[in-house]
């Protein structure tokens, strides 16, 4: 495994992401996502979920289903499934998933929301962020993977749309945010230029392509 960068476990695509730090845009952007998360959460104990190699900073532990990105952050980690979580009822008060849902295959997703909300205590919240399929998006990442702009696609299942991620959440919780965040400028994102990461404030004026959807979601009390 050592070897590789991405495997399959269970169906589930695992793997070790790249260094989001060399493309200087995008680690803004991914910046931004981060606070617009740890806006949504609760005071107390937070679990993330397939942190891959840089854990939220509001995250207390991780789980990670490639067991080298375990070994490396400085908060406690365990490797493990996000399909079985390995923590006992009520534990937490937040929930973080981010970027990941898409790798795991879609009649298994349910069963994340149902062990996130069973680690959860009354009133906890999750917060998901998923890559979602608008037209801009599909064109301009297949141009960039046929151009070899863009390492090889492990997207095997495909992203969710936007409402498939707000249906998996209003399935267990009760949905308190749903924003959509995307940018023309995605584009620039690939540069690994450090004058990319200049265009964040024109990015941010033009949040109105469709790239990513964040839902947050409260557990209901009993």
């Amino acid at each position: 495994m050592s070897e590789a960068t991405w495997d399959v476990h269970d169906g589930a695509i695992v793997e070790r992401p790249r260094n989001v730090r060399k493309h200087p845009l995008l680690n803004r952007i991914y910046e931004r996502h981060d606070e617009r998360i740890a806006q949504q959460l609760p005071p107390g104990r937070t679990l993330e979920l397939a942190f891959g190699q840089h854990m939220h900073p509001r995250a207390d532990i991780g789980l990670e289903g490639w067991p080298s990105n375990a070994e490396t952050v400085r908060n406690p980690a365990l490797a493990g499934d996000a399909r079985a979580l390995p923590f006992d009822d009520d534990t937490f008060d937040a929930v973080i998933g981010r970027r990941f849902l898409h790798h795991v295959p879609p009649a298994d997703r349910p069963d994340i929301l149902r062990e996130t909300a069973r680690v959860l205590r009354p009133g906890g919240r999750v917060a998901l962020l998923e890559g979602t399929p608008g037209l801009y998006r599909k064109l301009t990442k297949g141009a960039a993977f046929r151009l070899g702009l863009l390492d090889e696609d492990t997207d095997i299942y495909g992203h969710l749309s936007a409402d498939a991620v707000t249906d998996l959440v209003s399935g267990t919780f009760d949905v308190v945010e749903t924003r959509t965040l995307g940018s023309p400028l995605m584009l620039a994102s690939i540069s690994e230029s450090d004058a990319s990461a200049r265009l964040l404030g024109l990015y941010e004026r033009t949040q109105f392509v469709e790239w990513w959807t964040l839902v947050a979601g409260e557990l209901p009390d009993p």
